[in-house]
């Protein structure tokens, strides 16, 4: 075990693996296949341990990574030779239902937080896939199946707790460290690491909700009546489209539809698809929140090499699914599919300075999922997922979600993701509180020179 390791195990109360043990550590148990091996993990206990790591960085340099929830697609929480901060030990999740928040520890998943939420009727807009962490996907901003009545995870923000990386501990809210706030709020974990998180919850307490397939060669039909209605959504409704196979290998178009509601309220609208084209498939059913959460866990398959990828659309005309249909065919792997996210109601209305998201403005977010398992075949999958994009460059509204956004997006990509106003009032404020840039394991935004 190096000096520096050393040190961290007898000055934390959290276990400390050395290099032989990471393999075997909990917190390399990620979703993405991990492309580098710390020298050490840190699987902290609570927010002195927190301290201890970031002292232990400082002092002899060492790269130093977070581990949430462990489902970063870029698999930014492990660095090669440096330290894994593991915070998947404080995933206690407490709710007072009289104020209506709920707080989340850092490492706490959302099947955690809809569990404990749920035993209310209460929840927070929030990830579609139980594995992925709070902590993460808030931070970047947040899409989930209660966007339209109340936004992204970050508009439910309100209040973070924030290990500083002078190693100060401070809580940031509108009132308090306002900056800081506003910066957590799709800055990612540029300023601090984040212990604890939150939010406001609302209620919630069945989705109607499920798949929707039809042959590929049936996109152009579905998807004109798939807009016929887009626009005209409730904010109780969101739906999202997929291109990409079916259970059988297929190539296939499919509709995902959220209706928070039962099937009387979700009715107008999915029998509309319903009409459009009679589907190969239909799962439409009214869900407890819970199982709306986690219907879609098995596809969410862990340590498979995966590469994602992003871009924002103002609309969805006939040329663009034309690409998108010839893209589902080229594919090299039939896991990979390439998601369609519509945004309406409270996620448009909410004024884009309030936050650092730079995607509002978008009725259209692109998420690509380049997903295979043969290490042979990683340059023609991450090449498909990086020419779509490509490909989409003239049609893009601008903006990205960065949670999206691949391991090797550059500067000039993440600067554009949140737009420049935004992006130099990021790096202002990564200046005020990480001048040394000590959290960069991340889509980073450096300091100012």
């Amino acid at each position: 075990m190096t000096t520096w390791a050393e040190q961290l195990r007898r000055s934390t109360s959290g276990t400390v693996y050395s290099r032989s043990e990471t393999r075997e550590a909990p917190g390399m148990d990620l979703y993405a296949r991990p492309h580098a091996t710390p020298a050490a993990i840190l699987a902290a206990r609570g927010i002195s341990d927190v301290q201890a790591a970031i002292r232990v960085a400082r002092e002899y340099q060492v790269p130093l990574s977070l581990r949430g929830g462990g489902h970063s697609a870029a698999a930014f929480a492990a660095a090669d030779g440096g330290l894994m901060l593991d915070l998947s030990g404080l995933r206690d999740v407490r709710v007072d239902p009289l104020r209506r928040r709920a707080r989340a520890g850092a490492g706490a998943t959302w099947g955690d937080y809809d569990t404990a939420t749920q035993r209310h009727g209460l929840a927070s807009t929030g990830g579609i896939v139980s594995s992925t962490g709070v902590a993460g996907l808030t931070l970047g901003g947040g899409i989930g199946a209660l966007r339209g009545l109340h936004g992204l995870a970050v508009d439910n923000l309100r209040a973070a707790d924030v290990v500083l990386p002078d190693g100060s501990v401070t809580r940031a809210d509108a009132d308090h460290e306002p900056d800081l706030f506003w910066a957590l709020r799709g800055g990612g974990g540029n300023f601090g690491v984040v212990t604890g998180l939150e939010f406001a919850i609302h209620p919630a307490t069945e989705v109607t909700t499920g798949l929707l397939a039809w042959p590929l060669e049936q996109a152009q039909t579905v998807t004109a009546g798939y807009r016929a209605r887009a626009d005209e959504l409730p904010d109780h409704t969101v739906a999202d489209l997929v291109f990409g196979h079916d259970d059988h290998g297929e190539p296939a178009i499919l509709i995902i539809p959220r209706v928070i509601g039962d099937a009387a309220t979700a009715a107008p609208f999915i029998e509309h698809l319903r009409a459009s084209a009679p589907p190969i498939d239909d799962t439409i059913a009214t869900r407890a929140y819970t199982a709306s959460q986690n219907f879609l866990d098995t596809a969410a398959r862990w340590r498979q090499r995966v590469y994602w990828n992003t871009t924002t659309l103002h609309h969805l005309d006939e040329n663009l699914v034309d690409i998108l249909t010839a893209y589902v065919r080229s594919a090299p792997s039939l896991d990979s599919k390439i998601n369609i996210e519509h945004f309406h109601g409270a996620v448009s209305r909410i004024d884009p300075a309030s936050t650092a998201v730079g995607f509002r403005h978008a009725a259209y977010n692109v998420f690509v999922e380049a997903k295979w398992d043969d290490p042979g075949a990683d340059a023609d999958n991450r090449a498909w997922a990086s020419e779509l994009i490509q490909t989409l460059a003239p049609y893009s509204a601008g903006g990205a979600y960065v949670n999206y956004l691949p391991r090797d997006a550059d500067q000039e990509r993440i600067r554009a993701a949140y737009g420049p106003r935004t992006y130099e009032r990021l790096r202002a404020i990564k200046t005020m509180y990480d001048p040394d840039n000590l959290l960069r394991a991340n889509q980073n935004i450096p300091p100012e020179r």
